[in-house]
């Protein structure tokens, strides 16, 4: 008998699981189940009745049936992890809505370089803190351009494994009641009490993590001078972007010799990681392409609001970011170019375009099908 499925959508329910910072054993002991019965629900299995989940759903801190949304309160979650990346990614816009003002988010004194904390207000009364290890920011600054660039700073009253700790919560979130001894704004006289602290740590995040602070500049001192050694290694992002991807698929057939994985890019924008990975085999590709593609040197590109998909050899091998131009004489019937900020695909080549390469393959979705 087929197990009768619960009345919430279960993959949305697990990712905010999987962002919180707190264990899954911490979970099920605040809330009073057991680790295997916690284990079991989020494995698919009927461990708890609807009106137990249900109860569950509201001290993580959700509401809903069909869509799931966060209730009032302070939310707390992390990245740490390829995992908590993608449950981050995946979450719906019911959960977090696309268009976000984000503020940076300090313990003071501001010492600490091991998070990054940022608020996101998404809703009435209703603000999640995101704390980011800084290794995984680079990556969530190009997926959410508006981490980078914060409208407001503010600080936690209290450290936030104080904050963490407190059993006395209902649940995973602080109430409401509770934002202004948690979360404030920096004024005056706490900017001048830590003026050299702030200072300092506001070079490292500018040069380190590229954070644009013109938009809280009233609320910190003049930037110290910033030493260009100090900058995030590109490559950190970059592999970053491909782990993620790469354990959706079964990464020991990626060896096979005649299967390849290609990154996918969108056209919409320019990125500088890819958004998605795609498999493909010799008999589609052919022994050329094939060959290109074991060295690193195709990317596919999609448009999502086309039904065209194409694959564009590269003149060298590049894992993130913007290829060198294509100089290499070849005769193709289209191209892919770089006219900032598109991206488009040309029959020729004009002497001022920024050419990444011939389109190689192409593919067609159908915009109209049934299936019986």
């Amino acid at each position: 008998m087929p197990i009768r499925p619960y009345p919430i959508p279960m993959d949305d329910f697990r990712n905010v699981l999987t962002l919180s910072p707190l264990s899954l054993v911490e979970i099920a002991r605040r809330f009073g189940i057991s680790r295997s019965n916690l284990m079991g629900l989020l494995g698919g299995n009927r461990t708890l009745s609807d009106d137990r989940l249900l109860q569950l759903v509201k001290w993580v801190g959700l509401v809903g049936a069909d869509t799931l949304h966060l209730t009032s309160g302070i939310h707390f979650w992390k990245i740490a992890s390829e995992t908590q990346m993608e449950a981050f990614l995946h979450l719906p816009t019911g959960i977090l809505p696309e268009s976000l003002r984000w503020s940076l988010v300090l313990e003071f004194p501001p010492l600490d370089r091991d998070w990054i904390h940022l608020k996101a207000d998404i809703g009435e009364q209703c603000w999640v803190l995101l704390s980011v290890r800084p290794v995984f920011f680079a990556l969530l600054r190009d997926r959410l351009p508006g981490v980078g660039r914060p409208v407001t700073l503010m600080y936690l009253q209290k450290p936030l494994k104080q904050i963490l700790a407190d059993t006395r919560n209902q649940g995973l979130a602080v109430a409401w009641a509770k934002q202004p001894q948690t979360l404030t704004l920096v004024d005056a006289p706490m900017r001048d009490t830590h003026a050299a602290d702030l200072s300092v740590w506001m070079a490292w995040a500018r040069q380190k993590l590229a954070i644009d602070t013109s938009d809280i500049s009233d609320q910190i001192y003049p930037p110290m001078t910033e030493s260009s050694e100090d900058g995030l290694d590109p490559a950190i992002p970059c592999d970053q972007a491909w782990n993620l991807l790469a354990h959706r698929l079964d990464v020991a057939g990626a060896a096979h010799p005649d299967i390849v994985d290609i990154p996918i890019f969108p056209m919409e924008q320019f990125g500088q990681y890819p958004s998605g990975m795609v498999r493909m085999d010799r008999n589609w590709l052919g022994d050329t392409l094939l060959e290109l593609g074991k060295k690193g040197r195709l990317r596919c590109y999609v448009r999502e609001n086309s039904t065209e998909s194409v694959i564009v050899a590269l003149s060298t091998v590049t894992r993130c970011g913007l290829p060198p131009p294509w100089v290499l004489s070849t005769a193709s019937e289209r191209y892919l170019i770089w006219r900032d900020p598109n991206l488009e695909i040309a029959a020729h080549i004009e002497s001022n375009d920024y050419c990444i390469g011939p389109v190689v393959a192409a593919w067609h979705r159908a915009t109209t099908y049934m299936v019986q």
